[in-house]
């Protein structure tokens, strides 16, 4: 096999001198008509960095296959002209170097690369054979088609194979989840759209392992550190690329494609699950229905679902409301129909939460002030209410945030605005006597028996966990800043109020842990001021409202976001300039500069460790547990892993109460503790030995 990096003298305005474009030469031992596959560059990711991914796709195709990826202008493939430019001109150099003029050609891209490709085949390659995105995507403007029904539908020209990543920073498994669902899953025909759209996924994979070597800064800052090696993630992207190229071109069938696409899909579901759970907008948008009541108004009017657009939250309806009632306790029936609606909205008609089976307008079935009779004798199991809920879902990246559909930001709602009916207003609807508002929906700092937005929210991160693949669930236990909830706020007793205080979440990196606090809003079940005769003012009584936690976002905090305290490339750096003393050693304690792990012991002696090499650029770990040590002491032990090793062994001298800092958990193998008359040296054999660099604390 020839490698050849092809670099011009070509004086450019942009200050560019040459250029450095990979071309790699077909492999020997392949037959038939030979490929061409061209590439484009992750933004600062240099072209040779791609020169292993070429050669394992070289490898994996049965044919002879030119693989080219031009460098763009400051490896930048969003600068205007660049991929065409660049297109051009390593075309034009590969047709010298031998290739034939109209062979096929495929188009691929990493990452920023990837995501400016589309426009380029689109605009320039018409009669290209099909198109493979790595760490990147067709975004939502592709959304240009729809059913008879008027469904969305994801239209391209080519075929279009899209690998996603599960550990990658930048574009997320969760965007990859949203393209499976809309381009596949969703389609009027799924048999063909995978096959014309598929989508993939590689287990453990990380953003930066497309490439190899040292990543550019946005990486740094965003990527996750991977839990396979580069070597064997490459030959995962590369089977699935030699797969879709040879289905496309028909010398394989189309099995090898759907059987990766279907493992995906179920590795991804409960993603999409969790993103109906909430309506998901980039699924089917809102119908924003205005539909009358039984009254023959609008406030209490209840949306349906269509085949274009949502009507409600089946959380909302599904768990919310179920929740906020008590009704399995209370041993009564909720039917509860959920309503997306702007809660802000004011005309034609505000929206709000209902009991139906009144014959009056704005009546609250059961409440004793007002003299309204409950809509059942007693909750029984014969007692089945009708309730309207209302909830918007908002979102931070809404197609105005995010206005390049990067996959970069959180793609679930930031919040799930929701107005339920109070507990009480259910109670006595239900023919409970002598409810007390207090018990039920004061928070519990005021005197109430629970905070019942918080029990909602807790029940999203229960729901959240529980739906994860069993190793997903492991490394967000092991590794996961874990979300919990905290007690409901209270607000000013006016709508403006609550809806300008946002579900709040407060991360704290030592503990690991991240917490949800919602503000609600509640009121009494009767109504305290007159409405007006032509009922057109609804009285806000009887009502409690949450700021809810998704179980999307919570699922996508568990996927994604919950792993960047301690699984990041960027909390590797956080970590290594801290002392000893940061991280927890004794005053005047001593600690090595990288990599760590605390260690305390009551008394001096040695401990033998092996040092390998982790997977990929390393593991990331910051756990507290409890080991028995040498002699039978409990020790706390704090591992943070930050970057690779390369062989040896080592041992470290533990005086008592000084912390010492190592690498562990196969990254470095603990072997034996030995006692302080020992070499050291009995498990480790002949191998080097190397001592601990030491530094003194300042303090």
């Amino acid at each position: 096999m020839k490698f050849t990096k092809v670099t011009l003298s070509l004086a450019l305005a942009t200050g560019v001198l040459g250029w450095d474009d990979l071309i790699i030469e077909p492999p020997t031992g392949k037959t038939g008509a030979p490929v061409a596959m061209l590439f484009g560059q992750g933004a600062s990711i240099d072209t040779s960095q791609y020169e292993a991914l070429g050669k394992a796709i070289q490898d994996a195709v049965p044919f002879p296959l030119w693989f080219g990826a031009p460098q763009n202008y400051f490896d930048t493939a969003a600068i205007p002209t660049t991929l065409t430019v660049g297109m051009s001109r390593i075309k034009s150099d590969m047709y010298d170097m031998g290739m034939p003029e109209n062979i096929t050609t495929f188009f691929g891209g990493h990452s920023l690369g990837g995501a400016m490709m589309p426009d380029y085949v689109e605009n320039s390659e018409k009669d290209a054979a099909g198109m493979i995105l790595m760490g990147s995507f067709l975004t939502r403007k592709h959304k240009s088609g729809t059913t008879a029904e008027g469904r969305p539908q994801v239209e391209f020209p080519v075929p279009v194979l899209t690998i996603g990543a599960e550990l990658d920073g930048l574009c997320r498994i969760t965007r990859i989840a949203e393209a499976l669902y809309t381009q596949v899953t969703f389609a009027e025909d799924p048999a063909t759209a995978v096959r014309s759209l598929p989508v993939t996924t590689i287990k453990g994979m990380s953003h930066m392992q497309f490439a190899t070597g040292d990543p550019p800064s946005r990486v740094k800052d965003l990527d996750f550190v991977p839990e396979v090696e580069t070597d064997a993630a490459q030959a995962a992207v590369a089977s699935d690329t030699a797969a879709f190229m040879s289905a496309v071109l028909g010398v394989a069938d189309w099995k090898a494609v759907e059987t990766r696409a279907s493992a995906s899909a179920a590795s991804m579901q409960p993603i999409v699950d969790s993103l109906i759970m909430e309506s998901y907008t980039h699924f089917l948008p809102p119908c924003y229905c205005e539909t009358k009541d039984e009254y023959g108004y609008l406030q209490y009017g209840t949306c349906l679902n269509y085949a274009n657009c949502s009507g409600g939250v089946p959380w909302t309806h599904q768990y919310s409301m179920q929740i906020m009632s008590n009704a399995d306790e209370l041993g009564i029936t909720i039917n509860n129909d959920d309503s997306i609606h702007l809660v802000t909205e004011e005309r034609p008609s505000c929206h709000l939460p209902h009991i139906h089976g009144n014959e009056v307008n704005n009546a609250n079935p059961g409440s004793p002030e007002e003299g309204t009779p409950p809509i059942c004798d007693s909750p029984s199991a014969d007692c089945h209410l009708q309730i309207t809920s209302v909830t918007q879902p908002l979102y931070k990246n809404d197609g105005n945030y995010d206005l390049q559909d990067t996959g970069t930001d959180p793609i679930a709602a930031t919040e799930l605005r929701t107005k339920l009916k109070s507990r009480q207003a259910v109670y006595e609807a239900a023919g409970v006597q002598n409810v007390s508002f207090t018990e039920t929906d004061t928070v519990a700092s005021d005197g109430g028996s629970g905070d019942r937005c918080a029990e909602i929210n807790q029940a999203a991160i229960d729901w959240a966990f529980a739906s994860l693949p069993q190793d997903v669930a492991d490394r967000y236990t092991k590794y996961g800043q874990k979300l919990q909830v905290g007690a409901d706020k209270t607000t000013c007793a006016a709508g403006p109020c609550w809806i300008n205080s946002a579900l709040k979440y407060t991360t704290d990196d030592d503990a690991n842990t991240a917490t949800v606090v919602s503000t609600m809003m509640a009121t009494e079940n009767y109504n305290k001021y007159p409405c007006g005769e032509d009922k057109l003012l609804p009285c806000a009584t009887g009502f409690h409202y949450c700021k809810i936690l998704s179980p999307a976002y919570a699922v996508e905090w568990m996927y994604v976001d919950g792993l960047r305290n301690l699984m990041s490339l960027s909390s590797l750096d956080k970590e290594r300039g801290k002392t000893g003393s940061e991280l927890g050693s004794e005053p005047g304690g001593r600690d090595l500069s990288w990599p760590y792990l605390c260690r305390r012991v009551a008394q001096p002696h040695e401990f033998a460790f092996e040092l390998r090499q982790p997977p990929g650029t390393g593991a990331v770990v910051r756990r507290r547990k409890r080991e028995q040590g040498h002699m039978g002491l409990e020790m706390p032990l704090f591992v943070q892993f930050w970057r690779p090793i390369q062989g040896g062994c080592a041992k470290a001298k533990v005086p008592g109460g000084v912390s010492v800092y190592v690498d562990v958990e196969g990254h470095l193998r603990f072997h034996s503790a030995i006692s302080p008359t020992q070499s050291g040296d009995s498990d480790c054999g002949a191998r080097d030995m190397q001592e601990p660099r030491w530094r003194q604390d300042s303090d």
